[in-house]
């Protein structure tokens, strides 16, 4: 028996949430109409959250914490399963192309969109604003499984026209992310085995607390960075018509699959396994129904590929996930 004032209550702290998000999209989104902002403040916040904010938000997250079974077990469900799922998405955009007739590159972005989706600047938010700093633990190992195939099978798509040597590719696995997230892990481990050496050593702690009030604030910055950036790649993308929009029916078919389905089929899935935490459920879930990625767009341009249609994906499924978020978190709460 589902609980309404306990339903109701979840559903008003996620509708706050995601107005808070989307206000401060929203000030990117008018500051890049603006022009208020550089030309290039886009890629000025896109290379500071992914270089910087994130990768410190990652760290301190993970150093400040315990080390404990628990969490090493579920991040590895977590990675395995969304590799499983992300692959699951492929072959899904793989035969819905094929029925609507896309070709070259731009079935190559249309099928990357089907599996990558805004892990991080939209993601991370929202997993915070609905859990806690400690699941964004277990969104890093999303990450990681994202980045795992977005280097690899991802460049493939979009690089089927030039060549490019696979060892090329898999350097773009070794990032401050991926550092930063190899580092705190090394850190959480040592804090939770070797207390008490750690104790003996003079002025750590003093060392440590001075380390943490610098690098936390500059991470607490992942957010509100995140959103105005989304908010500026919104102001950039042009379409003058409702005949216009309605020409680009592929990207409605990638917003249902991407946003709806795929999440709705993955919840189907996880009410018959039982052996793996709820919360393990959530973020897998709550990761398949981001809108479209953002480094898509960037990664087109970057090789020659379709890159226009990948930054219409992201505009188009970014304002649709304003309304299929919360309904699927809606759906979440739903199955306990």
């Amino acid at each position: 028996m589902v609980d309404v004032q306990s339903l109701t209550e979840q559903i008003r702290i996620l509708v706050n949430q995601i107005s808070v998000l989307v206000i401060m999209g929203l000030i990117g989104f008018i500051a890049g109409k603006t022009r208020y902002l550089p030309d290039n403040s886009g890629s000025v916040l896109s290379r500071t959250v992914i270089k910087l904010t994130a990768p410190l938000l990652i760290f301190t997250t993970l150093a400040g914490r315990n080390f404990t079974k628990d969490i090493l077990i579920n991040g590895m469900w977590i990675f395995l399963l969304a590799v499983v799922f992300i692959m699951f998405s492929f072959v899904v955009g793989h035969f819905a192309g094929k029925i609507l007739k896309l070709e070259g590159a731009t079935a190559n972005v249309f099928k990357m969109h089907f599996m990558f989706g805004n892990v991080i600047y939209l993601a991370f938010p929202l997993l915070r604003s609905l859990y806690g700093d400690g699941i964004l633990i277990y969104a890093v190992f999303y990450n990681l499984a994202n980045d795992a195939v977005l280097w690899t099978l991802g460049i493939f798509l979009v690089n089927r026209h030039n060549k490019v040597s696979v060892k090329d590719n898999l350097k773009h696995l070794v990032n401050a992310n991926t550092i930063a997230f190899a580092t705190g892990l090394v850190i959480m481990l040592i804090k939770s085995n070797f207390k008490g050496f750690i104790d003996g050593i003079p002025y750590i702690y003093d060392i440590g607390g001075f380390i943490a009030n610098a690098f936390t604030p500059i991470g607490e910055a992942t957010v509100p960075l995140s959103m105005l950036f989304i908010g500026l790649i919104l102001s950039e993308t042009k379409i003058s018509s409702t005949k216009d929009l309605l020409k680009r029916y592929p990207i409605f078919v990638l917003a249902l699959f991407k946003l709806i389905l795929i999440p709705c089929i993955a919840l189907f899935v996880f009410s018959f396994v039982d052996f793996v935490e709820p919360l393990v459920k959530a973020v897998i879930i709550l990761q398949l129904s981001m809108p479209c990625a953002t480094i898509v767009p960037a990664l087109a341009e970057q090789y020659g590929s379709d890159y226009r249609l990948a930054t219409e994906n992201v505009f188009i499924t970014t304002i649709l996930g304003i309304v299929t978020m919360p309904f699927v978190v809606y759906l979440l709460t739903l199955a306990g």
